[in-house]
Order: C-alpha cells, then sequence, then structure tokens
C-alpha cells in the first residue's frame, strides 16, 4: 500500500485553503492501495492564513496535518523544497493553496506511481467558470494546453498547480530559489534522471481565472519568463513541442471555443503594455494575482 504525503505551498490562502483541504479528505482512495498519511503546509503567508488553519486543525486532531509557517515570504520553490525534505510517504502530491480537486484526483496521480519507471504524474487544469475576457483568455489557454498535453510529453506537460512525485527522487532534488517555473524545471530533473513522465487526463483539478488584465499579464509575463529561464535544459532534454503541433493545438481549440480564442488574441494584443509596468514577471517572488484569491471573512 502507498503511503501518500499531501503537499500544500501557501502564500495568503486563508480564504481557499480550508477548501482544499476538506477535498484532500473526500477524496476517493482504494484503502488496499493508497491512503494519506500526512498534510504538509509550507505556509509564508502574512494575512491571517496561519490563524486560519491553526483553528482548523485544532478542530480536526485527528488528521495528521502538519504547518510550517514562515513570516517571511520565501518563495514556491523553498516551500517545494521544504516538503520535499519533510515527506514521510512513498510519493507526494502537490496542490496549489487555491485549487479544487476532484473526488478521484488524487487517486489518478497515485495508481500510475506504482511502475519504477515512471517518476512523475502530471494532472490536467481546469479552468473553473470563466466569467470575465481575461478568464474566458485563461480559460482558452487552459483548453489549448490540455490538447497540446494529449500530443505526447513536452515543455507544457507539468502544470505545478498539482502533480505526483516519487519521495525518493524528490529528495535528491533541491530546486533553486530563483527557479520561476518550478514545475517544468521539477520535470527536466526527473528526465534527467532517467524517470518517466507521464500524463493523467483524469486527474483534474479546478483552478479560478485572473479576472482582471494586470493578473492576467502578470501571470502569462512570468509563465513566458519561466519557460526562458529553463530553456537550455528544454533542448537539451529534446521536450520542446514543435511549432506545427502547438499551433495545430490552437487552431483546434479556437474552433471548438471561438469565444474564448478572440478574448485571448485581445487580451494578447495588450500585453506587450503590461510588459514594462508590471514588477516581479522575472523575479521568483511575483506579484500574487489578487482576483484568483477569494474573500476571508471579517
Amino acid at each position: 500500500m502507498l503511503r501518500l504525503t499531501i503537499g500544500i505551498p501557501s502564500y495568503n490562502e486563508g480564504a481557499r485553503i480550508i477548501s482544499l483541504i476538506s477535498s484532500v479528505y473526500e477524496s476517493t482512495l482504494n484503502a488496499d492501495e493508497a491512503r494519506i498519511t500526512e498534510v504538509i503546509i509550507c505556509d509564508h503567508s502574512s494575512d491571517s492564513t496561519p490563524r486560519i488553519l491553526r483553528s482548523y486543525m485544532s478542530q480536526h486532531r485527528y488528521l495528521p496535518i502538519r504547518l510550517v509557517h514562515h513570516d517571511e515570504r520565501g518563495g514556491a520553490a523553498s516551500a517545494w523544497n521544504e516538503i520535499f525534505s519533510l515527506a514521510t510517504g512513498d510519493i507526494i502530491v502537490l496542490f496549489d493553496a487555491d485549487v479544487l480537486p476532484l473526488k478521484d484526483c488524487i487517486s489518478e496521480l497515485a495508481s500510475c506511481m506504482d511502475s519504477n519507471k515512471v517518476g512523475l504524474c502530471a494532472s490536467n487544469p481546469i479552468c473553473l467558470k470563466p466569467g470575465s475576457s481575461t478568464a474566458r483568455a485563461a480559460s482558452f489557454i487552459s483548453s489549448w494546453l490540455e490538447a497540446i498535453r494529449k500530443l505526447g510529453v513536452s515543455q507544457y506537460t507539468v502544470m505545478g498547480r498539482s502533480l505526483s512525485i516519487r519521495t525518493d527522487l524528490a529528495k535528491r532534488i533541491i530546486i533553486p530559489k530563483e527557479t520561476i517555473a518550478i514545475d517544468l524545471y521539477l520535470q527536466c530533473r526527473i528526465l534527467e534522471m532517467g524517470y518517466h513522465i507521464i500524463y493523467r487526463e483524469k486527474a483534474r483539478v479546478y483552478f479560478t481565472p485572473p479576472s482582471t488584465m494586470k493578473d492576467f499579464a502578470s501571470q502569462v509575463l512570468r509563465s513566458r519568463n519561466g519557460h526562458r529561464q529553463i530553456s537550455t535544459q528544454v533542448r537539451r532534454l529534446r521536450i520542446n513541442a514543435s511549432p506545427w503541433s502547438v499551433l495545430m493545438a490552437a487552431v483546434k481549440t479556437a474552433y471548438c471555443n471561438p469565444t474564448d480564442a478572440f478574448f485571448m488574441l485581445l487580451c494578447s494584443c495588450l500585453l506587450p503594455f503590461y510588459s514594462s509596468r508590471l514588477p516581479g514577471t522575472k523575479s521568483y517572488k511575483w506579484m500574487i494575482a489578487t482576483s484568483t484569491k477569494g474573500k476571508l471573512a471579517d
């Protein structure tokens, strides 16, 4: 039976993280194959998130939840490294603190790890209820990336919103603190070790898209800069998605979602304007997208 460590890096996610923890423990798991033995939350919040978590933990003492709080923001790479070092399970399942996995997501991410050749499993992030123009643009990107992932392993396969990794391999990896695209870095390291990356379409995890152009631009520009940061490793491993496959995936997605494609083109035209005005898109301590977070109760 596989022992699962659930790892959650958190930064000012008090409005959503309890929903995530509840979803984790409501997951559908075959008790004979896998069980959750611990939840490790690495928190760097400056708001009331630690208080909310401690209150929840005091009311659910029977749940094996460990909160590691730091007063200073250390960045996502530092949080992932700390979770890797503390994990005691056979498999680490990582979730962003603001996502909502379906009940069978953890099962899908864990069940494929019984092969010694598989080192990492990628999830399928799905955009949740897009409403604004920027949310529709983000929804198009999500669907477009899903279409690319179905074609095979590329630099777009692993998304940091959710994934699973063998603990013994994770403990051999230290993600450089300055890394922006930590998911892509992790993918490259696993491939360099000689292990396989697989994608589970049914491992669905929902995320809230940005509802402002400022947040949308920040996310897109940060992702672009993060991929450029690791471009040498990507070329060496030959996991670049071909321009033709990327184009065809975009055309197919646009055909199925013409309205989302229109808003994607519209928002893309504004990216040059925001690229020189947004702080942190080239830093591991990027500007947090406030429109994707829920509102904390008073």
